[in-house]
């Protein structure tokens, strides 16, 4: 597996590389052209140097061409190639360097004629005539220096010609300089060799240095990696990772996750050991029960007093039992709960529904349940309304469970700060102050006296579920200081609910007794 230091340095110097490869080639290809229009201007000047030598008077034309020559050889050609004649005869210069064939050596014309040589323009882009920039300088030429391709001695040349008229005599004059082929190739390979060599050499420099800095750029994780290996081998009690202030952002990013992660999963274990000790403790109880009394039932039979004691305390026991794994599994249940940002619910509705179906079940004959709605229209409140009313359900329930007999229950519905909210209260033994954020804890239950039997899940999950909902919870004293109040604040829904009929009351009391 590639290590991630190669990984960058590959992702670094792939592009760099391509980069590298266009800029030479597009260097080495200006070189070529920069290359054949140096010797092309070279071969234009040449011809245009001797065509004016030979054109000179005759006292100065014996000096002069002998410099003319002289000036054309150059290190990259140090033997000249030329040739000057006049119609079928050679005055002088190579006599292989024929002239071009459609030239009549009886009139000294092309039997196509061909237009000056160009070359780029310079910035001064100074006018010429017949390729002269003194217009003295181009009487009698009838052909242009021009350029073509030709061969000498079987190698493929370059050849740059003019046709001049001397003054003189009238005589017609074909002047002729070439220049190997392969002497242009060999310098522009030379260049390419170079530059060849310049983009290696840069592209080992730039790997070796990219592979430094990110070598040092990497330091921090790699001590990251270092700890975590080490913690791995040889486990700590508590582990976090460590780096310095100057550490990079996002490697103080990286472990500062890291850590916070690895502190709620010490958390989640330690709630995990926590709960498994509770429910195992919990559920312990009714087992145990259950199996004595099946000793009972075992030695005395169904039929006897015992045995009719026993079968009424398995039943206590499994439905005991059975709230118990009820609890277990809705407070598991509430960590998966996936809610949308969105989702909103009528509360005064759901709380509505809610009670109304609870008046039936057992244990209310001897309490007064009223039903408080201090809201007109619907109270919407963002969140999940089954969640929800699995929150108003337990406080309702703990309400009548520890209530005192003959007392009375009340759940209200109103809008407190813009915020919809519900109270459920009772007219029990209440809480103390010191144990009203204790008693959200799992499995823990009050200390008070003649408390009935539960499984210390029921305000767990209420907590839980509220935190899910982005909701707060929390217990007061009742009214005159008098059993609990359980109070939620929801959060306030933004949305408009077209269609809801509006409440013909202001309150609206439901008593059953």
């Amino acid at each position: 597996m590639a290590s991630l230091r190669s990984r960058l340095t590959v992702a670094v110097m792939v592009p760099l590389l391509g980069l590298a490869i266009t800029f030479g080639g597009i260097t080495c290809w200006m070189i070529a052209q920069s290359t054949a229009t140096t010797s092309d201007r070279i071969l234009i000047g040449s011809v245009r140097l001797i065509s004016r030598a030979v054109d000179a008077r005759d006292e100065l034309r014996d000096e002069l061409m002998p410099l003319a020559v002289h000036l054309l050889q150059r290190r990259s050609a140090p033997i000249t190639h030329y040739s000057i004649w006049e119609g079928n005869r050679l005055v002088a210069g190579d006599p292989l360097l024929a002239p071009p064939g459609h030239y009549d050596p009886h009139s000294g014309r092309l039997a196509q004629r061909f237009a000056a040589a160009s070359f780029p323009r310079t910035y001064r882009n100074t006018p010429l005539i017949a390729g002269y920039v003194d217009p003295a300088d181009a009487i009698g030429v009838l052909q242009p220096a021009y350029l073509r391709d030709g061969t000498l001695r079987g190698k493929p040349v370059r050849v740059a010609t003019e046709i001049r008229q001397l003054q003189r005599n009238g005589h017609v004059v074909v002047v002729q300089v070439a220049d190997y082929v392969d002497d242009r190739r060999a310098y522009m390979e030379t260049y390419f060799l170079r530059v060849l060599g310049a983009g290696v050499l840069i592209a080992m420099t730039a790997v070796l240095l990219f592979y430094w800095a990110i070598t040092w750029g990497l330091r921090p994780f790699v001590s990251l990696t270092g700890q975590i290996e080490t913690a791995r081998r040889d486990p700590p009690p508590t582990f976090r990772l460590a780096l310095e202030e100057r550490a990079p952002r996002e490697a103080l990013l990286l472990a500062g996750s890291f850590n916070a992660l690895l502190a709620r999963t010490e958390r989640a274990l330690d709630s995990l050991r926590h709960f498994t000790a509770n429910a195992s403790h919990q559920m312990r109880t009714p087992l145990a029960i259950v199996r004595v009394h099946l000793d009972v039932l075992e030695r005395y039979g169904a039929a006897s007093e015992r045995g009719a004691a026993a079968l009424e305390d398995i039943a206590n026991a499994v439905t005991s039992l059975e709230r118990l794994l009820l609890q277990l599994i809705t407070l598991a249940r509430t960590e998966e709960q996936v809610i949308a940002a969105d989702a909103h619910f009528d509360l005064g509705s759901v709380a509505g529904d809610l009670i109304a179906a609870r008046l039936e079940q057992p244990g209310l004959e001897s309490l007064d349940v009223g039903f408080e709605l201090a809201h007109e229209g619907p109270l919407l409140a963002l969140g999940h309304p089954i969640l929800a009313g699995e929150m108003i359900a337990n406080l309702f329930d703990n309400a009548v469970r520890y209530n005192r007999p003959g007392g009375r229950v009340t759940v209200r519905v109103l809008s407190h700060a813009g915020a919809p909210r519900i109270e459920v209260e009772d007219e029990g033994p209440g809480i103390a102050p010191g144990e009203r954020e204790r008693v959200f804890e799992r499995f823990y239950r009050g200390r008070a006296e003649s408390t009935p039997p539960g499984s210390g899940l029921g305000l767990s999950i209420v907590r839980a579920l509220a935190e899910r909902m982005g909701a707060s919870v929390r217990l007061e004293a009742g009214a005159g200081g008098r059993g609990t109040c359980a109070i939620i604040v929801f959060r306030e829904a933004r949305v408009h609910a077209p269609g809801t009929a509006q409440l013909a009351e202001r309150m609206l009391f439901v008593t059953a007794c």
